[in-house]
């Protein structure tokens, strides 16, 4: 009689997985018109949780899988209609298990329609040693749209483990309705070259852009966003986009927790900016 191996022999096959949503005004609120989200996304119920801002929808995308892994090929979709506001938002940070034969990627489209707001802030991919992370994001913004972009990465290393991540990579690419071009930004490090003073993030063990495409009327100074930051223990720097398209700030801290707390801040700061109101507390 011959045996067969039990089924935790065998390698895990990569996953690709695709996930859309669609965010429409309708019935005086935002609603979500269509979604299509399978493994290793949940998405929550969608909940208004700003009384001065009642057409706010606030999602939350859950992983339930533990994190990403080797070869994960991941995209997401995510559409915004006239006039609607959708605020999607992480759960936690994310965990980035080794890639020791594939890099984990994640790639984004994002369309925000005329009088749209919409705010993608996830919370930092943390990334453990030997992992390998590629982010792509394609955005189309309308001149009278608003969009807000967050994410950042946190470099951690368990106890009894030796070493760093691989290589964190990003491309973002931001046009309008009509294919010109506003902004494209691409940065990649390398976990090797970090680890003292003087290196690309100045000691600091985590790093995250946002980045603001709105009117200039609806952008907040520079100095507020860099004193939110700075209340939280971050340290942020702001800068035009190009084509005065909006802003970009990019921001260290000390560690992923202390990322959070500076994203936290920036975005609420820039958020109420963008709505002309505060928004309330994102529990997680």
């Amino acid at each position: 009689m011959q045996l067969a191996l039990p089924s935790c022999f065998a390698p895990d096959r990569a996953r690709v997985s695709a996930a859309r949503l669609t965010a429409e005004f309708a019935g005086g609120r935002t609603i979500l018109r269509r979604q299509q989200v399978g493994y290793p996304w949940h998405l929550g119920r969608g909940f208004y949780l700003d009384a001065e801002k009642r057409d706010l929808l606030t999602l939350y995308l859950q992983s339930a899988s533990g994190g990403m892994y080797a070869g994960d090929d991941l995209s997401f979709d995510v559409e915004v209609g006239a006039g609607a506001a959708l605020h999607l938002t992480t759960q936690a940070a994310t965990l980035v298990h080794a890639c020791r034969d594939a890099a984990a990627s994640l790639r984004q489209r994002v369309h925000v329609a005329a009088g749209g707001f919409a705010a993608l802030t996830n919370d930092p991919y943390i990334l453990f040693p030997e992992a390998e992370l590629q982010l792509a994001t394609s955005v189309v913004v309308d001149a009278e749209g608003v969009l807000i972009l967050a994410d950042g990465f946190g470099a951690h290393r368990p106890t009894r483990f030796e070493g760093t991540f691989t290589r964190f990579s990003s491309e973002l690419r931001v046009a309008r309705p009509d294919g010109s071009l506003l902004l494209l930004d691409r940065g990649t490090l390398r976990g090797a070259d970090l680890g003292n003073a003087y290196d690309a993030l100045g000691g600091a063990g985590a790093a995250g852009s946002f980045i603001v495409i709105a009117p200039a009327e609806r952008l907040p100074t520079p100095e507020v966003i860099e004193a939110a930051a700075e209340q939280v223990g971050c340290f942020a720097g702001v800068s035009t986009a190009p084509n005065e398209a909006g802003l970009v700030i990019r921001m260290t801290a000390p560690d992923g927790g202390g990322l959070t707390r500076g994203l936290t801040a920036a975005f609420h700061v820039i958020a109420e900016a963008a709505l002309g109101l505060p928004l309330a507390v994102r529990r997680k």
